[in-house]
């Protein structure tokens, strides 16, 4: 029995599952319209790959989606961005933004090259624009061709579901209510009548929110803080939440602002109780440049997690470059999951070590396997490609070491790629 035989027959068994994908920011291709089209500086442009380019010496601004306005008049200045593209191209060819990129452009667009260059580029962009003119009847193409069973978005628009897109039973969607712990009033008077003077009025309004998130379907909710503040919320009272409130957050301290927030985290995690809603926190590597990383530390969350034990928390991102400690943190607690959407193209070898690791310390049951983390559609069918393999890849390595055998793999593959997504979010 050699690995590549189990893993062919791991391989094919997972194609045959049900899977959700657990994450996602489509919303354009599931919009009947949209104003722009898309070429492949676009497809680049508007991908994880602009993070490495800036990160390689491209000016920030240089590949902003302002500078795409072309694509929504028809015009073709591909060729222009192109050569501001190129010279930096050339650097990131190594990193996994960029060649996770290439399943997606041979699957999908019949990209036939070992790179993407000077000679090729052309054919390639003009092929992405055709077929992305009728941008719906091609993402549903996709979408058919993923075959998932549902996926999960994360598309809310000020607390409400997103009504932008079409009606398609895959498509599930969590709502975020960051804007309520943050401060910001316009949000929760967009839910009252009157303004939201004294704090209770404004508990009131996230009251209101929640109970029209469960109306509207939603499956739970996101917190993307991380991006903006560590994750350490502690517990203040309300009487100092409702000082803060009164003299205004627009004039408090950092301490004072985090007090205010902190707070509101945890009112928040009284109604995803209240609500049984599951709760995703946004753990780890944040997208793009320039950010602190210490501040993304999923054993932060520890303390929030102790105080509400029946909340479901699914910490997103498999916590990377903390995947040990988060794999911990659903191996100590019965309420937490531990999520690897996003990092099976952030690392496919960091991939395999946690997710090899939380094989062997978490139980079965507590692990989502994939998210895709776009949002552009074809990139979502690259990483799911790419996560199948690695699924795969580790469960065969497992079966070959003798650690378990291939009926218990064929079992856990079932869990991890889409039954725990189920059974979590009512799916």
């Amino acid at each position: 029995m050699t690995k590549e035989d189990v893993k062919r027959r791991i391989r094919s068994a997972i194609d045959e599952m049900k899977m959700v994908d657990n994450h996602e920011h489509l919303m354009e291709p599931f919009m009947a319209k949209v104003d722009h089209e898309i070429d492949l500086p676009y497809f680049f442009a508007n991908a994880y790959l602009h993070g490495d380019l800036v990160a390689a010496g491209l000016p920030e601004k240089a590949l902003d989606l302002g500078e795409f306005a072309y694509l929504k008049t028809g015009e073709d200045k591909a060729s222009e961005m192109w050569s501001q593209l190129r010279p930096f191209l050339e650097r990131v060819r190594n990193t996994i933004y960029y060649r996770f990129l290439l399943i997606a452009l041979r699957d999908l667009y019949g990209f036939e090259g070992d790179e993407i260059d000077d000679e090729n580029w052309m054919s390639l962009s003009k092929r992405i624009r055709e077929k992305n003119r009728d941008h719906l009847k091609w993402s549903l193409e996709i979408f058919d061709r993923m075959d998932v069973h549902r996926m999960i978005l994360d598309i809310s628009e000020r607390g409400r579901i997103n009504a932008n897109i079409i009606s398609d039973k895959r498509l599930k969607q969590v709502v975020r209510m960051d804007g309520f712990i943050t401060g910001d009033r316009e949000v929760a008077n967009s839910f009252i009548e009157g303004s939201t003077r004294t704090l209770d009025k404004y508990l009131e309004a996230l009251d209101l929110a929640f109970e029209n998130a469960v109306k509207q379907g939603a499956i739970g909710v996101k917190s993307g803080l991380a991006y903006e503040r560590t994750l350490l919320y502690e517990k203040p009272t309300k009487s100092d939440a409702e000082r803060m409130f009164a003299v205004g957050l627009e004039r408090a301290s950092y301490a004072e602002r985090k007090a205010f927030q902190d707070f509101m985290m945890h009112a928040v995690c009284e109604r995803c109780l209240k609500h049984k809603l599951p709760f995703q926190i946004h753990t780890g590597l944040q997208a793009g440049n320039y950010n602190t990383i210490t501040n993304a530390n999923p054993t932060h969350l520890t303390g929030l997690i102790q105080e509400f034990k029946d909340v479901r928390f699914d910490i997103f991102h498999g916590g990377y470059p903390f995947v040990i400690e988060a794999g911990i943190l659903a191996k100590y607690f019965p309420n937490v999951y531990v999520d690897a959407c996003w990092l099976a193209h952030i690392s496919p070898s960091a991939y395999k070590r946690a997710l090899s690791e939380w094989l062997e310390i978490v139980p079965a049951s507590k692990i989502f396997a994939w998210g895709g983390d776009h949002e552009q559609i074809d990139q979502s069918y690259a990483s799911l490609m790419l996560a199948k393999d690695l699924v795969a890849d580790v469960l065969s390595e497992k079966v070959v070491s003798n650690y378990f055998g291939e009926k218990t793999a064929i079992q856990v593959a079932e869990r991890i790629i889409g039954g725990n997504a189920i059974e979590v979010y009512g799916l």
